[in-house]
């Protein structure tokens, strides 16, 4: 889709985001794809799920692994979006392989669409709700990014004990898992915290604005 933009779209995108598609799904009445300084957005009606390697959360969390030289060679991501955390760590020198799972449709080729094509033609995209995929998930990997929003809110299945759990045996050897969790309510977030931390034996907590921002091991 890059290769689309007009040299117009793209000097505009310096000034204000440029409006690519837009499109209304089961899961999102509001579906906007962005171009901004270089980077594509996604958004919601009220949220913004996507900003290339901007995304603050998983750049946080890419960078406390890159430092730790804690990446592997195999990533499975929940919650895909426009597939951030590809982007960023693209852009830390980093080629492993990509699982890419999405429930919405337009989201995941989106995603694609827009990912650097030397990853899009590796990248493995699947159209399945994350919590169903990771019932039946067998594979493991060496990085878990988990990044799962109904707008602002994280799905109740997310911190539950079955579904971390589910993450946990996913990861291989060594591996790690990256969750994103934004807290709208303390006493919520006291519970999945709790939860988390009596799943997997190491946890370390990045804190950003509303955002906490999961490290954890098995």
């Amino acid at each position: 889709m890059e290769h689309e933009l007009s040299w117009h779209q793209r000097l505009l995108s310096y000034l204000y985001p440029v409006k690519i598609a837009k499109a209304a799904t089961q899961q999102n009445a509001v579906l906007e794809l962005y171009y901004h300084r270089g980077q594509y957005q996604l958004a919601t009606y009220d949220a913004l799920y996507s900003d290339g390697s901007r995304y603050r959360p998983l750049r946080l969390a890419i960078r406390y692994l890159h430092k730790r030289k804690a990446i592997g060679d195999s990533v499975l991501v929940l919650g895909t979006g426009l597939g951030s955390v590809v982007h960023i760590l693209y852009g830390f020198g980093y080629s492993p392989t990509y699982t890419l799972v999405e429930a919405d449709a337009t989201i995941l080729q989106w995603a694609i669409d827009t990912l650097p094509k030397a990853v899009a033609t590796e990248a493995i995209p699947i159209h399945e709700d994350a919590e169903q995929y990771m019932a039946t998930n067998s594979q493991q990997y060496s990085l878990v990014v988990v990044d799962i929003f109904n707008s602002r809110v994280v799905p109740a299945f997310v911190t539950s004990q079955v579904f971390l759990l589910s993450c946990k045996a996913a990861l291989a050897d060594g591996g790690v898992l990256v969750l994103n969790y934004i807290v709208i309510n303390k006493d919520a977030w006291q519970a999945a915290r709790h939860c988390i931390e009596t799943t997997f034996s190491k946890c370390e907590i990045l804190e950003d604005g509303m955002n906490r921002i999961v490290i954890a091991t098995a």
